[in-house]
């Protein structure tokens, strides 16, 4: 009885004449899509459901059919876009790369590639997941991998311990200040013009730059070289 009723408000629901369908997954993925550029754009507290169909080309009947409530909404960006991204960043590659740096470096690469194939997704983090009281915060935490964010933690430790890594850095902050590195500048690109006009930001000019900014504090190759500097000059 209740799949019968929810059919009738879908056909009643039906943008421009056209009857919607239960496997309709190409119309749902489409809103979805859309709900997320509404939610890193405004944040989600500034979003209604009504908005998000008017910016889908469909009632907000529909958006029920599809997602039923608001937290199943929300349950759905996490599980079918932000969790894909999350995995992906942690993915080992076939041949994992020897040495803490070069894992540092891999973790980097695939920030950035995800941030690329995703361009909401920096917005969207700096809004919801870091920020406390962030609506998708504990949805989209719970799925950093722990076993591999222990084992990273691990690794610079162990390459501290031998001398490849700067004592001063602190493993258990690393890469969320490695993700701060990266969707801060990403999420903000629109206000750093304000203040720094030009061209619009190069992703690729600022992955060289995280990546050298970076490696070089968690090496202290800088600050090593600005020693001998000294020395010469004496």
């Amino acid at each position: 009885m209740a799949a019968v009723d929810k059919q009738r408000v879908s056909d009643r629901a039906s943008p421009r004449g056209r009857r919607p369908r239960a496997n309709d997954s190409e119309g749902r993925e489409r809103l979805l899509d859309v709900a997320i550029g509404l939610f890193a754009e405004r944040g989600i507290a500034n979003t209604t459901v009504a908005q998000i169909a008017t910016a889908g080309q469909v009632t907000s009947a529909m958006v029920h059919y599809w997602f039923d409530t608001r937290e199943k909404l929300l349950d759905a960006v996490v599980d079918e876009r932000v969790a894909p991204m999350i995995h992906r960043i942690w993915d080992l590659p076939d041949a994992e790369p020897q040495g803490a740096l070069e894992r540092v470096r891999a973790l980097l690469s695939r920030m950035f590639e995800v941030t690329k194939t995703s361009p909401w997704l920096p917005s969207l983090w700096l809004r919801e997941i870091v920020q406390e009281g962030g609506l998708l915060r504990e949805r989209a935490l719970s799925r950093i991998p722990q076993e591999r964010s222990a084992a990273f933690r691990r690794d610079i430790a162990s390459a501290q311990a031998r001398g490849e890594i700067n004592p001063e850095i602190a493993p258990e902050v690393l890469f969320f200040s490695m993700l701060g590195l990266v969707m801060l500048p990403l999420a903000g690109a629109r206000s750093a013009r304000r203040f720094n006009p030009g061209p619009p930001l190069d992703r690729e000019k600022l992955e060289r730059h995280v990546v050298a900014l970076l490696t070089g504090g968690l090496t202290g190759v800088a600050p090593a070289r600005r020693a001998r500097s000294r020395r010469s000059g004496e």
